[in-house]
């Protein structure tokens, strides 16, 4: 992550007003477009088609292009005879037919290389008929190739005669014993480690975060390097005599070589979608003009850009460090929306980049990932004074987007999700700008749940079922009615500390804030939730996006709150989008879990995980079991009574512009289903 400072920006600025006013031939794009596959999507149930096309764009950079001076490590990228990097990424377009094509392109960001668009679920989904072009690139260089995930293809920066070396650091673990582990997750690649490296790796363990490391003897691990033949990363697989535990956190820590040209990944989202945008121009390969007319695009006017979890935060950074200023200096996305992000960013953009690693309560902690700012507007760093913000850049340059940020209950207890609308102590909400909206998802968890309860898995309670999704989807189009047409999109609604409904979740003494939760006979509750901490990764970090140093602990801790909770530990309807399920709640949808004790670290903060505790049937069950919370018949007469609250709340969110209409009958039928539980 770079610090966008007076300095740089000056150099931005020229660097667009350059490419302005002179010949862009020396600054590079798209080289060309290469179609692997063309099939088209249709149904008996509407009345148009999408064809789906998929394939390999080529692209080439100009180390020497201001426009690029954000991407780490281009200066030692290999180049071409004409002086320019060359990459690759995977790509995926979906147009619509003629009749109901818009204006608008869809850019998703994908998470870990998937992504399923809306007429790719059905044509018969809300979005579907709206006309929208969607397009989907890699941008990981990390990831395995199969399972139809989409790539990244970037050199090594460096040499064989001079190659880069650096420490790495990775965190493993697992969910029951196991002899081996592959150091960068399932499907994913790592670094090369270095003779030195691989004789002087070394290895810890610790139950907990704040634990101390104890060192496990050389002789007991082992690293197996097995190279892949269709990328420029391994698999590095971790072997220890005596297996590892589940729960505990492993640290791996050795020498590597060979890192990639990671932040190429964001300068193929910028350079893809200007090119559909506006067509190729002088620093288009000469072919690409012929190439984009076979694809046969609608006239491309809007863009808008959504991704969730890893995406958001990928689309945060991209923000940040000015990708969305294009090489002429025009904007790339009209709306941005991060969905499920979080306060953080991401190793995205770094030497030795690890796109994939996200920090948590008990995984991860001070990896370079989540950093100040927070806020898309400027604020103030209380540790370093810094002023600044996401959309600094952008309102400098004259290409700010639009912003939708929408995040669940849950990223508040494993995000730090309040920074990015406090101030980082977490004693005053941030101003928003005009174009900036806010939407808390209430009584839901990272991922959204289908509306049936599931049995726990890897967490303490069963995993909390609130659909959410539907919402993400139907703020995209409101997102586009806003860019297009000037539709002021729903209202924020978020909590916030002047009307405490965002609180700390523990007080001085490290109990729980009863206005964050209440407890519970025969529930566990977290002993802390994530917190964001500034750390030093070394001198060259900020400037140049290369990790020195890996630090264990500090002290400069950000302080990250939760939302308040009622009586029955039910999220706010004031302060949180609340899903029909728990807006009229048979539950207490509950926003965090805790680890399973099978999985060890029962203490700890389940990943990305909510919880289910369902009311008592009525008041008897609910004195027997000591439970204070309202009973289902003491809120519900019947049934039917039940039905007609969950309809109205319903169409209230319809109204109110949080939900699309076609979405309803999706709600009821998760109604219709609790029928069961009033027989």
């Amino acid at each position: 992550m770079r610090i966008i400072t007076k300095r740089l920006m000056g150099r931005l600025f020229i660097g667009f007003l350059l490419a302005i006013l002179t010949s862009t031939a020396s600054i590079a794009g798209v080289s060309r477009i290469e179609i692997s596959e063309r099939n088209t999507l249709s149904s008996d149930q509407v009345g148009f088609e999408y064809e789906a096309i998929f394939g390999t764009v080529h692209f080439t950079l100009d180390p020497k292009a201001e426009a690029n001076q954000a991407i780490t490590d281009l200066a030692y990228a290999p180049v071409n005879s004409k002086g320019l990097v060359e990459y690759s990424t995977d790509f995926k377009l979906l147009l619509p037919s003629a009749a109901i094509a818009s204006s608008t392109l869809m850019y998703q960001v994908n998470n870990r290389g998937r992504a399923s668009v809306p007429p790719e679920i059905s044509l018969s989904h809300p979005l579907s008929e709206s006309g929208f072009t969607y397009l989907v690139t890699g941008w990981i260089n990390e990831i395995a190739s199969g399972g139809g995930r989409l790539r990244l293809h970037a050199p090594i920066v460096g040499s064989a005669s001079s190659p880069i070396t650096g420490d790495v650091r990775y965190e493993v673990g697992v969910g029951r014993v196991a002899n081996d582990i592959n150091i960068a997750g399932n499907n994913h690649l790592a670094y090369e480690p270095t003779d030195a490296g691989l004789a002087g790796a070394t290895l810890s363990y610790r139950l907990n975060q704040d634990d101390p490391r104890l060192p496990i003897e050389r002789s007991r691990f082992s690293m197996v390097v097995e190279s892949v033949a269709d990328s420029t990363q391994p698999v590095v697989t971790l072997h220890l005599d005596g297996d590892f535990q589940p729960g505990y956190i492993y640290e791996l820590i050795y020498e590597a070589k060979n890192p990639v040209l990671a932040g190429a990944g964001m300068a193929a989202m910028r350079d893809m979608v200007a090119l559909l945008r506006h067509g190729p121009g002088s620093s288009d390969g000469p072919e690409v003009g012929a190439q984009l007319a076979q694809l046969d695009l609608p006239e491309i006017e809007h863009t808008v850009a959504w991704g969730n979890s890893q995406s958001g935060r990928l689309l945060r950074l991209f923000l940040y460090e000015g990708f969305n200023a294009d090489l002429q200096g025009r904007r790339v996305f009209d709306g941005v929306i991060p969905v499920i992000a979080g306060a953080g960013y991401g190793m995205f953009n770094n030497r030795f980049a690890m796109p994939t690693r996200t920090n948590g309560q008990h995984e991860n902690q001070l990896f370079p990932n989540d950093l100040f700012p927070f806020t898309y507007d400027d604020s103030t760093d209380p540790f370093t004074g810094r002023v600044d913000g996401i959309l600094h850049s952008s309102a400098a340059n004259n290409t700010l987007p639009k912003i939708m940020h929408i995040q669940t209950v849950n990223e508040y207890w494993i995000r730090a999700g309040s920074l990015p609308h406090t101030n980082p102590e977490g004693t005053e909400d941030a101003d928003l700008s005009d174009g900036v909206r806010f939407y808390t998802i209430g009584g839901s968890q990272h991922g959204s749940g289908s509306g049936e309860v599931r049995a726990p898995r890897g967490g303490q309670m069963p995993p909390n079922p609130s659909m959410w999704a539907p919402f993400t989807d139907s703020l995209i189009g409101a997102m586009n009615s806003w860019v297009v047409d000037g539709v002021e999109p729903p209202a924020s609604r978020y909590p916030r500390i002047s009307d405490g409904s965002l609180v700390a979740s523990h007080n001085d003494e490290g109990r729980i804030n009863r206005a964050a939760w209440k407890p519970m006979r025969g529930i566990n509750h977290p002993k802390a939730m994530y917190v964001v901490g500034l750390a030093d990764w070394g001198s060259r970090f900020y400037s140049e996006g290369i990790v020195d140093n890996h630090p264990i602990s500090t002290e400069r801790n950000y302080r990250p709150l939760v939302p308040a909770v009622d009586s029955d530990n039910n999220d706010l309807k004031a302060s949180t989008v609340l899903p029909p399920l728990t807006a009229v709640p048979l539950a207490t949808f509950v926003s965090w879990n805790l680890r399973a004790p099978e999985t060890g670290a029962e203490t700890e903060l389940a990943y990305l995980s909510g919880g289910y505790i369902p009311f008592p049937a009525n008041t008897a069950s609910a004195v027997q079991s000591r439970d204070s919370r309202n009973s289902i018949a003491a809120l519900y007469n019947s049934f039917e009574d039940y039905y007609a609250q969950y309809e109205a709340a319903t169409d209230e969110l319809i109204e109110q512009g949080y939900l699309l209409a076609g979405f309803k009958q999706r709600f009821m039928d998760i109604a219709e289903k609790n029928r069961a539980i009033f027989e």
